[in-house]
């Protein structure tokens, strides 16, 4: 197998800071529509007086159909006026709007322009964005060494999307020197915020030795949580680990179940595993790994796939509105 880890995270961290501060309070105590309309007819006014907060927060509305329509369009717009006034938050998400042509048309060198904006403010977000789009020469020439700048100055100030890009730098090499040892610090960090992806690249660290000593019992751990989660690796590996006893026993039914929630969600190679290790297994066995992901499989979480960092110059994505 070969080693597989994230060049890039969901830059969701300075996305929230528009979405939370702006929704959280209507999700926990819906208003009546009297007073969304209400509420949206002095927003609006406010927003065409120039408030930059009034902006955002209609762009918002706007992104979500939150009291009004969506309108994809119309938060491109506002999140275009608040942007250029200077606000960071809406210069990163006008750079989303650009980067997946949500509301206008798509633009990455519009996109890096924005992003540059916002970044140089310390919006944790941007500056992943960012360098995402130096990394693959995404609207700007390609700079993995100041991808590597961008990455790292989100990662220091705590961004979980920072860490784990940076960190897939230093473990490639990629736009600085190679060093999986501090790799590995960066995925442990992005892991204690609960990422998933940190936390099954940490796994794949220790099973392989790559910046830690070969440790299968804490590969199977790294594993099994991620796997929970959702992620389709995870629970390809957490099946082998399973099958072979890498790390923990030897279970057949419960490799089978893993192999099998993996292959419904297209994990390359799973299918053919799971078929192979059928052979190995009793028709009881077989039943009861069936049952088990009849009735794991309706409730799994969604997690995608982690992407193959084997420098293919495959798109960058940046989150929805």
């Amino acid at each position: 197998m070969k080693f597989l880890k994230v060049f890039w995270m969901g830059v969701w961290s300075a996305v929230f800071g528009v979405k939370k501060m702006f929704t959280a309070k209507r999700r926990a105590a819906p208003p009546s529509q009297l007073v969304l309309k209400g509420r949206y007819a002095q927003m609006l006014a406010a927003a065409r007086r120039g408030n930059v907060e009034a902006q955002v927060q209609l762009a918002a509305c706007y992104s979500e159909g939150d009291g009004v329509e969506q309108d994809y369009t119309q938060a491109a717009h506002w999140y275009g006026e608040a942007a250029r006034q200077g606000d960071a938050r809406a210069q990163f998400s006008f750079g989303v709007c650009h980067a997946n042509g949500q509301g206008l048309a798509q633009d990455y060198e519009e996109a890096v322009h924005w992003f540059r904006l916002s970044a140089a403010q310390g919006n944790v977000g941007a500056q992943v964005s960012l360098g995402l789009c130096l990394q693959k020469g995404l609207g700007a020439f390609p700079s993995p060494e100041e991808a590597v700048q961008w990455f790292r100055q989100a990662a220091q100030a705590g961004d979980p999307a920072g860490q784990v890009s940076l960190a897939s730098c230093l473990q490639a090499g990629r736009g600085t020197v190679k060093n999986e040892v501090e790799a590995v610090e960066w995925f442990r960090k992005a892991a204690a915020c609960g990422l998933g992806e940190a936390e099954y690249n940490l796994g794949k660290c220790y099973q392989d030795g790559l910046g830690v000593p070969v440790d299968a019992a804490e590969a199977f751990k790294y594993f099994r949580l991620t796997a929970d989660k959702g992620l389709p690796q995870a629970e390809f590996e957490l099946a082998l680990c399973l099958q072979y006893g890498r790390g923990t026993e030897v279970n057949l039914t419960e490799a089978y179940t893993w192999m099998s929630l993996a292959a419904r969600r297209a994990m390359p190679n799973a299918a053919e595993m799971r078929d192979d290790l059928k052979k190995e297994m009793s028709q009881q066995q077989i039943e009861e790994g069936d049952r088990h992901v009849a009735t794991m499989a309706p409730s799994r979480p969604k997690a995608g796939l982690v992407t193959a960092d084997l420098e293919d110059q495959i798109e960058a994505k940046f989150p929805a509105l």
